[in-house]
């Protein structure tokens, strides 16, 4: 199968200045390495002169609920979302519910706090705090996204099935308060002494595949849960195609699936003939047994699912 890289379109923000454009900033402050009143502190001090309001999240859903709000109401004329990749996946799920009739949403720009902040790595979003965020948003530069949809669900950076959901179950949130990157090495561990491979049958678009895998992801962009593991690595996220990576069990059963985990930490995965990369549109995912899904990190439905691609669906702020 053949691999193209897709024009990206930027496009400048058409506002006649931020000082009087109405931007919603959606805090979570969980995401601030514990230092809630310091990070209101900061948000406040660099973005006041565009801001026009500020949410702090209680709990789970609540960003969500903030940006489909200000997407329907249009309140706002652009959202700001500081925390890490589940409250940027709230936050986009908020706005793409919430869309005109037309299509359009909202920019969301993200100011990246999190673990790991894999897609604000993936769109080049700088990570040294609200000062460096204030100068792009100034800037105004904006990109459409695709994104994917999952029975009612959107993602903007990988749905996985298998052994990396069982990953994620295996991490509380207070662990990765406490211990930041390093609680997805323990969580690994944990998944893998319990973890076997599953029959799966994958339909992508019109082809029919069946094998018996460890892990199958979705991916929209090429960087992974790590920002380091380029696990999709021909994926981009505006190019029209979903990447999907299966990680086939291998006759060494997991010792031959650690293999496989420690050549994708290398980027030299996809050299090993049991590590299968496809390019779909429409992925249709059944196994047996059923098997939990995540998206963008965080846990969802069990197998079967039916994933499809909505292309350029997500306006965002970029450098």
């Amino acid at each position: 199968m053949g691999f193209f890289v897709a024009k990206t379109v930027v496009r400048k923000l058409d506002c006649s200045g931020w000082h009087g454009m109405k931007t919603l900033l959606i805090v979570n402050p969980t995401a601030g390495q514990g230092r809630p009143q310091e990070l209101l502190a900061e948000a406040d001090a660099f973005t006041r002169e565009f801001v026009s309001e500020i949410i702090v999240t209680q709990s789970s859903g609540h960003a969500e609920a903030a940006a489909r709000r200000a997407a329907e109401n249009r309140s706002a004329e652009c959202v700001l979302v500081a925390g890490g990749d589940g409250t940027v996946n709230e936050v986009l799920n908020g706005l793409l519910a919430g869309r005109s009739d037309d299509g359009a949403t909202l920019p969301m720009g993200i100011i990246p706090l999190g673990t790991q902040n894999v897609l604000a790595h993936e769109l080049g979003v700088p990570r040294g705090g609200f000062a460096e965020i204030a100068e792009m948003v100034r800037k105004g530069h904006t990109r459409d996204i695709d994104v994917g949809e999952a029975q009612g669900r959107y993602f903007a950076l990988m749905a996985g099935f298998g052994f990396d959901a069982a990953v994620v179950g295996e991490i509380v949130q207070p662990m990765k308060e406490l211990m930041g990157p390093a609680a997805y090495v323990f969580g690994t561990l944990g998944a893998l002494a319990k973890y076997r491979s599953t029959s799966i049958k994958l339909t992508l678009d019109s082809e029919e595949i069946r094998t018996e895998a460890f892990l199958v992801v979705v991916a929209n962009s090429a960087l992974y849960a790590y920002r380091q593991i380029r696990l999709a690595p021909f994926a981009v996220v505006d190019d029209g195609w979903l990447d999907i990576c299966v990680f086939e069990r291998a006759p060494t059963d997991r010792v031959g699936f650690l293999t496989q985990i420690m050549a994708a930490l290398a980027g030299r995965h996809l050299k090993d003939p049991r590590v299968r990369y496809y390019r779909a549109r429409r992925i249709q995912i059944e196994s047996d047994p059923p098997i939990q899904g995540q998206l963008d990190g965080d846990m969802y439905h069990y197998t079967p699912m039916t994933i499809t691609l909505e292309p350029r669906a997500l306006r965002v702020l970029t450098p």
